[in-house]
């Protein structure tokens, strides 16, 4: 089992990221875990990580629906960015619309579209190294 040292989650509702670390927690995969509230404050973190020469995030776990910078200005803001080839992203969204996951599908630093919520079980079942 690949262990994952730095993560970050990016999403704005406070109990979801509450409950969600406590499963990542669980899961016993993930060492360090890094929450920003919006998007902008994970492209300065990126850009500062990139600029020091420290490796990025082995996963980010996106929202979509976020104040200021939401998950698809970010997307499109990271990409203009060299360290994109580096990024495993996994938008993590209560929106089942199709248009979204086929719009997801265009970036390729995302992996996949996983449905919220997201229990233990889905990280016994879902191999997020591969």
């Amino acid at each position: 089992m690949k262990q994952l040292y730095s993560t970050f989650i990016i999403d704005d509702d406070p109990i979801f990221v509450l409950l969600f670390k406590k499963i990542i927690e669980k899961s016993e995969r993930f060492n360090r875990v890094q929450n920003f509230p919006d998007g902008q404050y994970a492209i300065e973190e990126l850009i500062k990580m990139s600029n020091q020469g420290s490796g990025m995030p082995d996963i980010i776990f996106l929202d979509l629906n976020m104040p200021n910078i939401d998950g698809w200005q970010f997307l499109d803001a990271i990409e203009k960015h060299s360290f994109i080839a580096q990024l495993n992203i996994y938008i993590v969204s209560s929106s089942i619309d199709t248009h979204e996951i086929e719009r997801a599908k265009q970036y390729k630093c995302v992996k996949n579209f996983i449905s919220k919520p997201i229990s233990l079980d889905f990280f016994e079942e879902y191999d997020l190294w591969n």
